[in-house]
């Protein structure tokens, strides 16, 4: 060990051996003009500033990345650049290119050179009522269009009806199909531009898209191969590699919404299909339901159905096999000129009893969560993915289309707002939060180091957005509260606090522990599942009211509000208006 440096010493030499005994002079080494005092306090202050926006780049990118899975999934993202006026579009190998301004503009590009424009063409030349569902629904697009469009060049907003939904919906599940690695098959687009078979294909695409949507890979079966009977498509889910075979069907109806084929029928067709994975079945209700009560009586019904079938079901004379089961009813096709009703979603297990059972505890419950943990993350992504984008990167749509050119707040950039005394000066943003419909941001006066809380007016796109997005809209992961209704959603609200604590502070919380012994031979992971379900229990105790089963039920069969048209938030389009 070198001796340490005194600070009563005599003054080193400029032609003295350097005192870290490299050898060198002291005037070519440690006594060049960097190294003195006032060089190294500016250049540590430069390196503070340059770690500190090293780290605000990476929040910046995270919440963007955030931003986009919400509204794109978790499928490939969009590729996309614009150039010259033009927007270039990759899907899969190949790339469009067009005058498109909002994503729905290209898609409904797509859809057009994706089933054919000779065949769309062929079909406009028929009466309406004679044509192909999908080209009436283009019929009611482009009048819906023509009724809202403003000056040429410009954008505009278009309500959303069924037609408008289905026809949007269509042509972006064939886009998520073709961007994410599978040519759209020949005999697909064939089912889709038969009348007869229509309906069935068209859930297909809905059924694959959502797939994506949730992380899963999808691998078609051969359809050249009709030696036997098989499922839809194989999906894996790409984080753990877990294998499914999929089947899809959708109810044959009657002009009106009545059903021909039934729910239990539905069931046996898709468990008699060969499978070389676990089964996942789909089944739309394909009902035409107009209030949000009558859709939760069906889906409770089907359940039922689903539910009552385990006990007596036979396939070639032995038992039925068990599956995950999502039913679904999708509303768009049944209301094309009125809003139609969201789609309806339930997950059951049929023959799968630890799957939406009961459970002895809430640690039993989180577990048996993620033995399905698939299946679990699909219907979060069935819940949240609703929406077909509107920007082409993840962008706020008030921030890309928005004719007045404001800011956006964001926390990390500076703006020149009014300061404590009323005087304009530059501010950086610290935290923002929005209540009462405005933006209340904590300011910051770089060169004094002043702070002071500012407000800003919001435009309705931007709390349209800030609704959307509450987590990322300041530019930087910001976690907002949520509502707890159920047991396990304030479970997972102490489970996500305590995600990275250490064992010791998590041991420190369990001081009452009967057994503190075996604490210490626990995972952190069994800790935080202790922690979360002992908090949790009580909050219950402190005056948390959570739902039960049966009322979540009870909510199901009528005691919610109907959704309004004016919740309903339209898709932006341009004036791009053609024939096919």
């Amino acid at each position: 060990m070198s001796d340490p440096f005194r600070r009563d010493g005599p003054k080193i030499g400029r032609n003295s051996p350097c005192i870290c005994g490299s050898g060198k002079k002291f005037k070519y080494c440690h006594g060049r003009p960097e190294y003195a005092l006032p060089n190294l306090i500016a250049n540590a202050d430069l390196e503070r500033q340059i770690v500190a926006e090293g780290k605000r780049q990476l929040e910046r990118h995270k919440a963007r990345e955030m931003q986009r899975q919400k509204q794109q999934g978790f499928g490939r993202p969009i590729i996309s650049m614009e150039h010259k006026g033009y927007r270039f579009v990759a899907v899969g190998s190949r790339v469009y290119y067009g005058k498109w301004k909002t994503f729905a503009d290209f898609l409904h590009n797509y859809i057009k050179v994706t089933i054919g424009s000779d065949w769309g063409n062929r079909e406009i030349a028929k009466p309406l009522n004679e044509r192909h569902p999908l080209m009436q629904w283009y019929d009611k697009v482009c009048h819906v269009q023509m009724a809202h469009a403003g000056k040429p060049g410009e954008l505009f907003s278009t309500p959303v009806t069924g037609a408008v939904s289905a026809y949007n919906r269509l042509a972006y599940n064939l886009y998520l199909i073709a961007h994410n690695g599978k040519d759209i098959q020949t005999r697909l687009l064939a089912r889709l531009r038969n009348k007869d078979n229509f309906q069935g294909a068209y859930y297909e695409t809905q059924v694959a898209a959502w797939l994506i949507q949730a992380g899963f890979e999808l691998d078609f079966e051969d359809e050249q191969d009709i030696s036997q009977s098989h499922c839809e498509f194989t999906a894996t889910y790409v984080p753990t590699g877990e294998k499914y075979s999929v089947e899809a069907k959708s109810r044959e109806t009657r002009p009106g919404g009545s059903a021909r084929t039934p729910v239990g029928q539905q069931l046996r067709k898709a468990l008699a299909k060969k499978a070389d994975h676990k089964r996942l079945v789909f089944i739309d209700l394909n009902k035409a339901l107009h209030n949000v009560e009558a859709g939760y009586r069906a889906m409770d019904r089907a359940e039922w159905i689903i539910k009552q079938s385990e006990k007596s079901m036979e396939i070639d004379g032995l038992p039925a096999p068990s599956a995950y089961v999502c039913i679904t009813n999708m509303n768009d096709q049944h209301a094309l000129d009125d809003s139609a009703l969201a789609t309806m979603v339930s997950f059951i297990g049929f023959k799968r009893p630890d799957f939406m059972g009961e459970y002895e505890s809430l640690r039993e419950a989180a577990r048996a969560r993620e033995r399905h943990l698939p299946m679990f993350r699909l219907l979060k992504s069935l819940e949240e993915h609703r929406e077909i984008p509107q920007t082409f990167g993840g962008e706020l749509p008030s921030e890309v289309f928005s004719t007045e050119k404001i800011p956006r707040l964001k926390v990390g950039e500076l703006y020149l707002v009014p300061g404590p005394d009323g005087q304009e000066a530059p501010a950086e943003v610290m935290q923002a939060v929005v209540m009462s419909k405005e933006a209340y941001a904590i300011m910051r006066d770089p060169k004094t180091g002043k702070n002071w809380i500012g407000t800003f007016e919001m435009t309705a796109e931007e709390l349209a957005d800030y609704e959307r997005h509450p987590d990322t809209y300041f530019g930087v992961y910001q976690r907002q509260g949520r509502r707890a209704e159920t047991a396990m959603d304030m479970y997972d609200f102490f489970a996500e606090a305590y995600e990275n604590t250490p064992k010791e502070k998590l041991i420190a919380q369990l001081s009452n522990y009967p057994d503190q012994e075996e604490l210490k031979h626990l995972s952190q992971k069994e800790l935080v599942e202790i922690v979360a379900e002992r908090f949790t229990y009580g909050a219950m105790a402190s005056g948390f009211k959570p739902k039960t089963r049966e009322e979540l039920h009870a909510e199901r069969r009528g005691n919610r509000k109907p959704a309004q048209p004016s919740d309903l938030k339209p898709p932006l389009r341009s004036d791009t208006l053609k024939d096919p």
